[in-house]
């Protein structure tokens, strides 16, 4: 019964990390995101990938997209942690370059 206490207790702390994340991220999210705030939902298909394909990933999901772009990733947190990784760098490279 503490195990399964202890695994809600855990949920619901990963949870309320979500919300603020979210929360920050809808506030001009400054940080960088890692995948320490998500965990495996064993009752979701997803997948998961390391840090080197889910960049390559990310980068071809960006490259030739345009303003009017529309991207979705479903079901791939680590590709859309380093997804948004990669639009926060480019946002503060092309912000330097404002004139």
């Amino acid at each position: 019964m503490d195990a399964l206490k202890e695994f809600y207790g855990e949920r619901d702390a990963r949870q309320k990390q979500f919300e603020e994340l979210k929360g920050k991220a809808e506030d001009d999210f400054e940080g960088k995101l890692s995948m320490e705030a998500f965990t495996e939902d064993w009752n979701a298909s997803q997948f998961w990938y390391n840090d080197e394909t889910a960049t390559t990933l990310a980068r071809q999901l960006l490259d030739g997209a345009t303003d009017e772009t529309k991207i979705a990733v479903v079901s791939a947190p680590s590709a859309f942690i380093q997804l948004k990784n990669l639009m926060v760098s480019l946002a503060r490279c092309f912000s330097a370059y404002k004139s």
